[in-house]
């Protein structure tokens, strides 16, 4: 018992942050408010749609389909983000200090995945909590609904965790299959982005939708309603949960809970009893390269063969590869669906002002995210910054290639967005063009604040050649500045086209983006020679 404890709070002390920042009592202060408020306005936002809907549901008789559909959405992305952070935990995170004491593979494994089910609990209970207890009071649920919460909540992630600890050996050999198809992972994380975001952008039309007619009845006809009464009684395993919340058939329906999670864990604990330690072991011993190619020394001009370093430097890596491209590159659809809502939505309430503002909100908002990745320009270099200060280039040269990285890949992404709204009709092609270059300046403005970051403050990472795998407070930093900037110049946008007119827009995008793309041109490259030397890595 005691080696378990040890090993479950060596987990927990792994995954806590390494280095706490020990700044300003006054600016952690204000640090953490700011987050407080934005995570409380975003769950204030989902409650107030949710409660919305439970409303509808209560109206058309499918309260207890709410909650049947609710959990199997719950349970699913349960599946997903387990499965993803159990391969890791169990496989890739592989500890290999711990393989030098005498522990048995089996008290490995009881340590991990219970960090791994406190970990899930934790994310359900924020995901479900707040949903099922708005359920309650809409539908005058007694005490003892609220009683069985915490119980239910405990069984809730058990399955899908069950299956995804099952499913993650055969998940363990494809990821490490796909890690020498660099081209096929970077596909298949970018399709994955575009289907998540076409899901949630149907899902948030629906909702809209439904709060905008008032009943469900104004969206699906009674044939489709009785459809959804039907499919619901397929779906067995949130039927079962609904029954043990809801204290129908109680006793049944959490015998069959508790006979399914035992029967799981016992197929899981024989197989890892026999085979944990040598998956464990063989992937270590493993390669753990994405790729290695033999290349002959090529002679490039000099700006070529920085372009080329840097180049390298990103794509040898999926993890860097995904930051550099994958928000970029989904940009355009994530601007065409979310001026879509807005043309269905709130062009009637408001005007056609809104589809401007909208498109700068979205397109500043989505990509400060993609350029985020500018905030570890130094930090990336990792041990070969030191090859940056002996090379015979000049820091100013070196740091233009870096910045002009982003902007060939960000900027591009600008036009294509603001053309595919004008083709789609949101825009005319003379506004489109003028807002992708105000848009333009403040992306550049964006960038060099983020490498500038990255030079006062790098946060190299030394040991065993790590990757950037975590946001550090550079890339907070240069997401929140963004954010702020999106939302001021999204929502002033649309004001200012409101109440005065589309030109006095114009005015203001450009009023801010020319001086703040030529002040962080001008920090950014002032005296940097001086600031790239001052740097102590």
């Amino acid at each position: 018992m005691t080696q378990f404890l040890t090993l479950l709070k060596l987990e927990f002390v792994n995954r806590s942050p390494k280095n706490r920042e020990k700044g300003r009592l006054f600016a952690r202060i204000i640090k953490t408010l700011c987050l407080i408020l934005g995570v409380g306005l975003l769950a204030a936002v989902l409650l107030f749609a949710c409660n919305s809907v439970i409303r509808v549901c209560i109206d058309a008789n499918l309260e207890q389909e709410f909650v049947i559909y609710f959990v199997l959405i719950v349970q699913v992305i349960q599946f997903l983000f387990g499965l993803s952070l159990t391969t890791k935990t169990l496989y890739f995170n592989s500890d290999s200090d711990l393989l030098k004491l005498p522990l048995s593979g089996r008290m490995i494994f009881l340590a991990k995945i219970t960090y791994l089910f406190i970990y899930e609990f934790i994310f359900t209970s924020i995901i479900a909590l707040p949903v099922f207890i708005l359920y309650g009071i809409a539908t005058v649920q007694g005490w003892l609904f609220y009683v069985m919460l915490l119980p239910n909540l405990i069984f809730l992630p058990m399955i899908p965790f069950l299956f995804a600890i099952l499913l993650s050996v055969p998940a363990m050999y494809v990821v490490s299959f796909l890690k020498t198809k660099f081209v096929v992972m970077l596909f298949l994380y970018i399709l994955c982005v575009a289907v998540g975001f076409y899901v949630y952008v149907m899902a948030l039309k629906f909702i809209m939708s439904i709060l905008e007619g008032g009943s469900i009845e104004d969206v699906f006809s009674a044939g489709v309603i009785m459809n959804i009464k039907q499919i619901a009684t397929y779906l067995h395993l949130p039927m079962l949960f609904k029954n043990s919340l809801l204290q129908y058939r109680f006793w049944p329906s959490a015998a069959i809970n508790l006979f399914i999670v035992v029967a799981l864990g016992i197929i899981i604990f024989s197989i890892a009893k026999k085979f944990y330690l040598k998956l464990l072991l063989s992937n270590i011993e493993g390669n753990n390269f994405a790729f290695e190619k033999k290349t002959k020394i090529k002679e490039r001009g000099l700006s070529r063969a920085l372009f080329f370093r840097e180049f390298v430097t990103i794509f040898r890596s999926v993890n860097y590869s995904f930051q550099y491209l994958t928000v970029i590159i989904t940009t355009p659809l994530m601007v065409y669906f979310s001026s879509e809502i807005a043309s269905s939505i709130g062009v009637a309430e408001i005007g056609e002002g809104i589809l401007p503002g909208i498109a700068v909100l979205v397109l500043i908002m989505f990509l400060s995210m993609g350029t985020s990745f500018a905030a570890t320009s130094i930090t990336r270099e990792g041990g070969n910054f030191f090859h940056t200060k002996i090379i015979p280039v000049s820091y100013k040269k070196q740091v233009t290639v870096k910045f002009l990285l982003y902007v060939i890949v960000s900027v591009p992404a600008i036009f294509i967005s603001c053309l595919i709204l004008a083709i789609a009709g949101f825009l005319t092609y003379a506004n489109a063009m003028i807002i992708a270059v105000a848009v333009s300046l403040i992306i550049i403005g964006n960038i060099c604040s983020s490498i500038s970051l990255d030079i006062k403050k790098p946060q190299f990472m030394y040991l065993d050649g790590k990757e950037i795998t975590n946001s550090n407070k550079n890339i907070t930093a240069s997401i929140s500045l963004g954010f702020v900037i999106a939302i001021l110049m999204g929502v002033g946008s649309i004001a200012v086209s409101f109440f005065l007119s589309l030109p006095s827009m114009y005015v203001v995008l450009f009023g801010f983006g020319v001086p703040f793309a030529c002040i962080e041109v001008f920090r950014l490259f002032f005296k940097l020679e001086k600031k790239y030397r001052a740097i102590e890595a």
